[in-house]
This record gives structure tokens, C-alpha cells and sequence, in this order.
């Protein structure tokens, strides 16, 4: 507990916005139906954000989580290529599962001959029909993006990386790919994965060698 609590502490300016954000998303979700929520959140839409969404949805690609994690390789950050891989691969693990588990219908498939005139699509933007929860790019940004708030000595760009992966989830209702449900849980499975993966880390360096610092453990190669 003291391990999560020192995570927690040193990487603030992530986690107490993304606490904000389980808090106020939470609330929408018991107020709102799965409808209202994706239908006042997709309507709003134009051009120029037709074509800005685009690109910013692949904040949480996987591709982009591989690049961060290539670079790493490049950097011979051997250690925080590794804790990486592991957060990348929990994220991935748990949100391949659910999907097929729960095989949701995504809103294009939900909404059947009302989407036609009710939701918003980009011509350019292939919109998938099935398995719909939990949204697998909104955990991999989260994922990632939580892990470089770890990683990275700059604490304060932890503000920078929240808002980045709140856009990407936002992106996947905009472009009527997910509810606002997958979105919200998504985001949790991304940032626990980081949670899970860099606390324990951080628990096996501090039962061998009690001495090491907290922030050892993810910055060892940052120098």
C-alpha cells in the first residue's frame, strides 16, 4: 500500500485529474443513458474536427504505445522498455478478453436504421459494428500515457499526458466507434495496468534493497 501510495504521490499531476475525471465520468454515467451520453457528445461535430479527430485518435494506437516503447529500445533503456512492454501487454490482455466476452454492439450496430440519421460518421473513418467494450484505444492512451508520467522526470508534464489521453477517448465517441461506458472503463484498464506493472516494480526493487529510492524504479535508464 505505501508503494501505490508513493506512486500515486510523486506522479500527482497525472492522477489527481484522472481521479477528477472517475469521479465526474462516473457521475455522468449514473445520470445519463448509454443514448444520451453518446448522442450529446457525437452530434457535436464539423468539419475541421472531422479531420482533427482523425489524427488524434491515434494517440492511442497501438502502434504509437510500440513507438514510444522502439524508441526506448534505441535509447538502450533496457529496463523501462521492459516495464513498458509489460504495461502495453496487460492493457492489451484484459481489453482483447472483455471484448469478446461481452461482445457489446458499438454504436453504429446499437442505434440499427436510426444511425443513418442520429449519428455522426467520417466518410473516411472505417466505423467498426461489434465488440464495443471496453475501448481498447482509450486504454492503450491511458496506458501509455500514464506510463510516461511515470517515467518521465518531468512530473508536470503528467497534466499535458491527461489531457492527451482524455482527447483520445473523447476521439472514439466522435468518430462513433464507442459508448461513453467503453471510453470510461477503457481509460481504467489503461491506467491500472501502469499502476499494477510499476507498483510491483517498485515493491520487488524495495523488498530487495530497502535503500532504493521510490522513483528508482521506472528512471533507472532515464539519465
Amino acid at each position: 500500500m505505501k508503494t501505490l501510495f508513493t506512486l500515486f504521490r510523486k506522479n500527482a499531476y497525472f492522477f489527481l485529474p484522472f481521479l477528477l475525471w472517475l469521479i465526474v465520468g462516473g457521475v455522468m454515467l449514473a445520470t445519463y443513458s448509454q443514448r444520451e451520453l453518446f448522442l450529446g457528445i457525437n452530434g457535436e461535430h464539423s468539419t475541421v474536427g472531422d479531420v482533427l479527430v482523425t489524427g488524434i485518435t491515434y494517440l492511442g494506437d497501438g502502434i504509437m504505445f510500440s513507438l514510444i516503447l522502439l524508441l526506448m529500445l534505441l535509447m538502450q533503456k533496457f529496463r523501462v522498455f521492459f516495464i513498458g512492454l509489460a504495461v502495453f501487454l496487460l492493457a492489451v490482455v484484459v481489453v482483447q478478453v472483455a471484448k469478446h466476452y461481452f461482445n457489446a454492439p458499438r454504436p453504429i450496430s446499437y442505434f440499427g436504421d436510426e444511425a443513418a440519421t442520429l449519428v455522426h460518421t467520417v466518410k473516411w473513418v472505417t466505423v467498426h459494428g461489434s465488440c464495443s467494450f471496453p475501448s481498447g484505444h482509450s486504454a492503450g492512451a491511458f496506458a501509455m500515457f500514464s506510463f510516461l508520467s511515470v517515467w518521465l522526470r518531468n512530473k508536470k508534464l503528467g497534466l499535458l499526458f491527461i489531457v492527451l489521453a482524455l482527447t483520445a477517448g473523447y476521439s472514439r465517441i466522435y468518430l462513433a466507434q464507442h459508448f461513453f461506458a467503453d471510453v470510461y472503463v477503457g481509460s481504467i484498464v489503461g491506467t491500472l495496468s501502469t499502476v499494477i506493472v510499476c507498483g510491483f516494480f517498485r515493491f520487488r526493487d524495495s523488498a530487495t534493497s530497502p535503500e532504493v529510492c521510490a522513483e528508482a524504479v521506472v528512471n533507472a535508464n532515464a539519465a
